[in-house]
């Protein structure tokens, strides 16, 4: 059974969460996870934070941070590195707003209205995908009652995973993977803003950055889908055109987000904190020799070496706030690395987690990321709010897993488009720095909406659905 057929034997759950990733040159990494039959969700509606469990809301007041805290700490399973690192926890999004419940702003940011500030579902049954093997397993969490007998428990368990084995089994039986379109099909995407406003908005930044306010400010631009698009149909061909180090499908009941992000929000494994700064891109060449040319040339930009620097040193100072004293590193600075149609500048930085700290201070204490807001952070983050005029919502926040193992590994929502009920959207942004030409900043923008709404070309509703088998995908 392929993973793209269990992914879409699994669409009318209502929750499913795929997580799986590319390593440089797109082969894929080792395990896929598709996490499946939640019953339980975890949503950030400030100042409320509210569980769902089979269908019955509770709420209370308490910090969304404080509460993931008290969450992983009764919660806590032994680290099983034979199918990878998840072994069950809490997946999902991280909004850019939920940068209120920090505790480090000034002011608080836009909220989105129309979105939980984070929304989690806690995944104890899930399938693990052996990319290597072409095999899945199936896997579910126990949790241990100490006043009943531990082999009542275990029965219980193994008869749940036999029950999950069924189901998916007669599922796959009535599944058929649809064909792509040879050709995209003309999709009406609505930018936002015009040309001269955005261009506008560039000026006002450059001026503040000039005035001594920041260094960078990170402004964005949205772009609606005007017509009905299959998400799924979305991922599949993202899936093959874009591969990256985090590809996601979320499911959230009306909501889809889905992605296709080359960065890493923050990666907590062993209580070592892993970030890994992206700035600075050129685009890849044709044969061996251009790309290694465009690499020394992106070497030489002082503009995108500049910029990098910058985020390098913005993460190690994010560490600096959770890490063991002495052990915050950069182990790789500043090197180019080929994804599927570019290269970027990588640095990694990394550290031991401090005394008393764990994966949920990692994210708490990095969030959002300065690749997405600018520096100095908190100041970037005003500007972006006031200038912007409206809430992010989930562009530009994290997607990914906080695990009962202790581990926890997030991406920044970026490359991705999130459908919601009748909001269907997606969103890019260009760093902005003293030297930044409006023009090329807009055109940047709309460089990267296009690339991500040509692979939603792909995915209208209304294109002939012929079925294809999961090789055709691979």
């Amino acid at each position: 059974m392929g993973l793209l057929s269990l992914l879409k034997a699994l669409q009318d759950s209502p929750h499913v969460a795929l997580l799986e990733s590319a390593r440089a040159g797109g082969a894929w990494n080792r395990f896929s996870f598709i996490g499946l039959g939640a019953r339980r969700s975890v949503s950030c509606e400030p100042p409320m934070v509210i569980e769902e469990v089979d269908g019955v809301r509770t709420g209370r007041r308490v910090n969304f941070f404080d509460f993931l805290k008290e969450e992983t700490a009764r919660h806590i399973s032994p680290a099983f590195a034979r199918f990878g690192s998840f072994n069950g926890g809490l997946v999902g999004y991280f909004a850019y707003d939920l940068a209120n419940e920090t505790g480090v702003l000034r002011k608080n940011i836009r909220r989105d209205g129309d979105a939980p500030a984070a929304f989690l579902v806690q995944v104890d049954d899930f399938i693990v995908y052996d990319n290597r093997l072409d095999r899945s397993h199936v896997a579910a969490c126990m949790y241990v009652d100490r006043s009943r007998p531990l082999a009542d428990q275990y029965r219980e368990t193994a008869g749940r995973l036999e029950a999950m084995e069924r189901d998916i089994i007669e599922r796959l039986a009535r599944t058929t993977l649809p064909y792509l379109p040879s050709r995209p099909a003309p999709l009406a995407v609505s930018f936002r803003e015009e040309r001269g406003s955005f261009e506008a908005r560039v000026g006002a930044a450059k001026e503040e950055i000039a005035a001594g306010e920041a260094i960078q400010v990170v402004l964005s631009m949205r772009a609606d889908i005007c017509e009905p698009v299959d998400p799924f149909r979305f991922y599949l061909k993202l899936r093959m055109v874009n591969p990256s180090p985090y590809m996601f499908f979320l499911k959230q009941g009306d909501r889809h987000i889905v992605g296709s992000s080359p960065e890493i929000h923050v990666k907590v494994e062993d209580d070592t904190v892993y970030l890994k700064p992206i700035a600075g891109t050129i685009p890849r060449g044709r044969t061996a020799r251009e790309n290694r040319e465009n690499r020394a040339t992106l070497l030489a930009d002082p503009k995108e070496r500049a910029e990098h620097l910058m985020l390098v040193d913005l993460a190690r100072n994010d560490l600096g706030r959770i890490a063991a004293p002495g052990s915050v590193r950069v182990d790789r600075f500043m090197e180019p690395e080929d994804y599927s149609h570019v290269i970027h500048l990588v640095s990694l930085a990394t550290c031991a987690l401090g005394e008393g700290r764990d994966a949920v201070d990692a994210l708490r204490e990095t969030f959002p990321a300065g690749t997405v807001s600018g520096a100095p952070k908190v100041r970037a983050m005003e500007l972006i709010d006031a200038m912007e005029g409206r809430a992010r919502g989930i562009y530009a926040g994290a997607v990914g897993y906080i695990g009962y193992n202790g581990r926890l590994d997030t991406c920044i929502t970026i490359r991705t488009a999130v459908f919601d009920g009748d909001r269907r959207y997606i969103q890019a942004g260009a760093g902005i720095v003293h030297d930044s030409v409006p023009a090329r900043e807009y055109d940047e923008i709309v460089h990267k909406l296009r690339a991500l709404s040509l692979s939603l070309q792909f995915a209208r509703e209304n294109t002939i659905e012929e079925t294809a088998r999961a090789a055709d995908y691979r």
